[in-house]
């Protein structure tokens, strides 16, 4: 199929980076190098002592902050000769970055009312060039640098982008093969988003820290001021050195499995037929070495307007299963398909509400962990893989037991009667982590209503909003912790105990005959980067209303076991009870 392939470049883009990239150089250029460049040259001048003519420490307060400058005059003899000099340290400007412009101001006070020499440094080349301090105040050339990564970086990135443009691939047949428009979708072998991600996650961690910066070197002026208030801002940093491990592990995984491009089989993946294909992995082969696969169809949108967009993704449909590991030529062969049923929607290009279809693969490691990520292409068709046979939902790894109702479920049987229990604290990091957010929302309520005293009544509504949702994870957070399930098929009905504290707070009962269906619903999902897991539940409905047989089960495929070993437990009894009438 004829096909041109075209670099669109971003003048404008290039253009409203350039700004920034001055700024970023600019403070390079006339503040930081010149800092750099004194302090070395300075290393190598003579001391003397000098008397004080005068010294201050000059105070300028504004709506924002307070700033801070040392003036001082002292004279000097060289070589016999008489000198003056005004120049205290390397920097001249006043600043607030840590505490060394009050120090030294109190030191050379001190000193001129006390009559006290003080040491000069000069130049033995030109006397007249002489210096007080020459320390370099490395907190605040790391302040400087801030401007000069972030302004400047963000301003080359724009730069760069602009000028190298995107590709995009023209062909004739865009309207009958839609996938031929994405250049990344070209061929059928595609890349994970792993490289992007790396990058990704050092840009973000590179530029929280440097946000978060300014508040570190001013947290001692901060807590002279504001008092424990600084602890909430130390928070930032610690925060920023999560990222920063976060960036090292997604870099030490880049590393170690490389691109890990896939093979689609067929190509697109088929709405009605096969998603499948395999991934080149750059390990040892091991058969025992388990691999996940996770295939999602997810709805992208973005909600609000102005400040307030945010991307948001929702999981239409998913599957789970393994892949089948085969040894390669350099490593090993992940080989993946999934039967995918009609109905649902193909994928779209990215705008604020669009399809995509996601795969990934994760597998337990030695050291890092394998985690892969893949947009893919999928539309209508009823295309089968040619050259893959088995299917991940069924594909069991090496050592691994096919899991049962038995396996998957709290379950003990005694006779014909089956007692499944969820006991109180099952999942108690999980609760604590709710308790602890919602405690954070209260606390900061708090502090905002502690706040309103002085600064008025809006703070009260947001100290309300605060602790409204704060209150309301906590109670998720207990309720998690402290709820327990019992049910009971005793062979002719069923009965469900809801119990939090060992309190019964609901109590379901009915018979086999009047359970119109055992189905699978959705109970809540998070996402853990590009992974959506999701949460099932099987319930029995009945006229009454829904009845909770099972929960927390991770995949689609185990809550399809539960539910068959349900249908089969009340259907055998059934017939149990027809035959003996």
């Amino acid at each position: 199929m004829p096909s041109t392939v075209k670099t669109e470049r971003s003048w404008l883009l290039a253009l409203f980076g350039l700004p920034f990239f001055c700024i970023g150089a600019g403070f390079l250029l006339f503040s930081i190098a010149p800092a750099l460049y004194d302090a070395l040259r300075m290393a190598s001048w003579s001391e003397t002592p000098g008397t004080l003519l005068q010294a201050q420490l000059v105070t300028n307060h504004s709506s924002k902050s307070t700033t801070y400058r040392v003036e001082a005059e002292y004279r000097y003899d060289v070589d016999g000769r008489n000198y003056r000099g005004s120049r205290v340290a390397i920097g001249t400007s006043a600043d607030n970055v840590g505490d060394f412009q009050q120090t030294l101001g109190n030191r050379l006070d001190n000193a001129y009312q006390t009559g006290q020499t003080v040491s000069v440094w000069y130049d033995p080349a030109s006397p007249n060039d002489a210096v007080l301090n020459r320390d370099i105040r490395w907190g605040l050339l790391g302040f400087k640098l801030i401007f000069v990564i972030a302004f400047g970086g963000i301003g080359f990135t724009m730069i760069y982008f602009g000028l190298r443009g995107t590709k995009a691939t023209i062909t004739s047949a865009s309207g009958t093969q839609p996938w031929l428009h994405r250049p990344e979708w070209q061929g059928g072998v595609i890349r994970s988003g792993g490289k992007t991600g790396m990058y990704f996650a050092w840009g973000f961690a590179v530029l929280w820290n440097l946000l978060s910066a300014p508040a570190t070197f001013a947290v001692t002026d901060i807590w002279r001021e504001k008092g424990a208030i600084a602890l909430l801002v130390l928070a930032f940093p610690c925060v920023g050195l999560g990222l920063l491990f976060w960036a090292g592990k997604i870099t030490l995984e880049w590393k170690r499995f490389g691109a890990t491009p896939m093979t689609m089989d067929p190509f697109p993946g088929a709405i009605g037929g096969d998603v499948g294909g395999e991934i080149l992995v750059n390990i040892p082969y091991q058969p025992s070495t388990a691999f996940e696969v996770t295939l999602s169809c997810i709805n992208s949108h973005i909600s609000g307007s102005g400040k307030n967009r945010s991307r948001s993704e929702k999981v239409i449909w998913q599957h789970k299963g393994y892949a089948e590991v085969q040894p390669a030529m350099r490593g090993v062969r992940l080989q993946f398909r999934f039967e995918v049923p009609d109905g649902l929607p193909e994928s779209e290009e990215p705008s604020n509400n669009y399809h995509l279809w996601r795969l990934n693969v994760h597998g337990d490691m030695p050291g890092v962990d394998l985690q892969r990520s893949f947009e893919i292409p999928v539309y209508p068709g009823r295309e089968k893989s040619r050259h893959i046979a088995t299917l991940s939902s069924q594909h069991l790894p090496y050592g691994h037991v096919q899991p049962d109702a038995v396996t998957l479920l709290p379950l003990t049987q005694i006779g014909n009667r089956v007692d499944i229990h969820y006991p109180m604290l099952r999942k108690p990091l999980n609760a604590l982590g709710l308790i602890l957010f919602g405690g954070i929302f209260n606390g900061s309520g708090a502090f905002l209503w502690h706040r309103a005293v002085q600064d008025g009544f809006p703070l009260y509504i947001m100290s309300s909003i605060f602790h409204f949702v704060g209150g309301l994870i906590v109670l998720w957070g207990l309720y998690a912790l402290f709820n327990s399930l019992h049910v009971q098929f005793d062979g002719r009905s069923l009965t469900a105990v809801r119990r939090i504290l060992g309190i019964q707070v609901g109590n379901k009962t009915v018979t086999y005959p009047l359970i119109h269906a055992i189905e699978i619903k959705h109970n809540g999902s998070y996402q853990s980067g590009n992974t959506h897991h999701i949460n099932y539940q099987v319930i029995a409905k009945t006229a009454s209303g829904n009845i909770i047989l099972a929960e927390e089960l991770n995949s689609h495929s185990k809550a399809e076991r539960v539910v068959e070993y349900f249908e089969e437990l009340t259907n055998s009894a059934e017939k149990q009870v027809v035959s003996a009438a």
